[in-house]
């Protein structure tokens, strides 16, 4: 009785785990593939679709609004950036807004 459950026990688990490697395959594969996790996009969105963040300067090139939110980190303000519709914004959180609206008015 021992040695069949003896010689049950390894297949079951390489079954097991072969079964999860193929799920963990298809689950991070390709968009092609139909992934569950990653989801590409790389359209511009809309300005008003990045939730509490605010935008407080668009630029025209991703290399400007990157300047701009070092400029913002270098005081320590909270930036990123995001590709809108309308060109590359310097996104804030909304509690930074009035001071990031000021340093960028300075040269």
């Amino acid at each position: 009785m021992f040695a069949d459950r003896y010689f049950l026990f390894p297949i079951v688990v390489l079954a097991l785990i072969g079964g999860l490697v193929l799920l963990m395959r298809w689950a991070f594969s390709r968009p092609k593939g139909g992934s569950l996790v990653r989801r590409t996009d790389y359209r511009p969105a809309d300005p008003g679709s990045f939730g509490l963040l605010v935008a407080v300067h668009t630029a025209r090139s991703q290399a400007d609004a990157q300047r701009l939110v070092t400029k913002l980190t270098d005081q320590q303000i909270r930036a990123t950036t995001a590709r809108t519709t309308q060109g590359w914004s310097v996104c804030v959180w909304p509690v930074d807004e009035l001071s990031a609206r000021e340093i960028l008015k300075t040269p």
